[in-house]
């Protein structure tokens, strides 16, 4: 799979600042009185102007189409963290698993948001490896959440979920699309 340099660059950076936004206001609870929630949503805001936002090329109602997809994945990453911890019961005991649905799941979003809003043509193998990666991903977010929090391991598996999430989903549902202005169907396209 052949993707651009800027995309890799531009999703490493968005799984950066999101682990940062994650992780930040833990670390810095003791110093500061700030609550895990204070920058709950920015990974999504993030992943949606580093990744998405680019997708759109010069197409009608450019404007909108840019803060849709900024909406849409500030809800996939809302939804999928809710799925994971709050509609899936067992999150303690099974957060791994949990974690690697939700984070399918929120490819799945992405996917339906990047397909009307662009619009992109993205393939059947491309959107397999989206959930396949978003699955990894999201597991390896998952165990971070099995060890003590701040420790070395929880941060290195945050780091290193958001990473290669971030950089995963967009290199299969981007490294190959490309967007246009029809909205013409191909075969094995969803």
């Amino acid at each position: 799979m052949k993707i651009s340099m800027r995309l890799f660059i531009l999703s490493c950076i968005s799984g950066l600042l999101s682990y940062l936004s994650v992780s930040l206001p833990h670390l810095l609870s003791t110093w500061f009185n700030l609550s895990d929630d204070t920058f709950f949503i920015l990974p999504g805001v993030f992943f949606g102007v580093f990744v998405l936002v680019p997708r759109v090329k010069n197409v009608n109602y450019r404007v909108l189409r840019c803060m849709g997809l900024l909406i849409f994945s500030v809800a996939a990453w809302y939804v999928a963290v809710t799925v994971g911890f709050q509609v899936l019961p067992l999150v303690h005991q099974l957060a791994v698993l949990s974690c690697g649905i939700s984070g399918s799941f929120g490819v799945l979003l992405l996917v339906a948001a990047s397909r009307y809003l662009v619009p992109l043509r993205i393939s059947i193998s491309s959107l397999l490896t989206a959930l396949f990666v978003g699955f990894i991903g999201g597991g390896i977010i998952g165990m971070a959440l099995v060890q003590p929090r701040s420790s070395l391991a929880s941060e290195f598996f945050y780091l290193i979920g958001f990473l290669f999430w971030q950089c995963g989903v967009a290199a299969a549902l981007f490294g190959r699309a490309r967007t246009t202005g029809d909205n013409k169907p191909r075969r094995n396209t969803v």
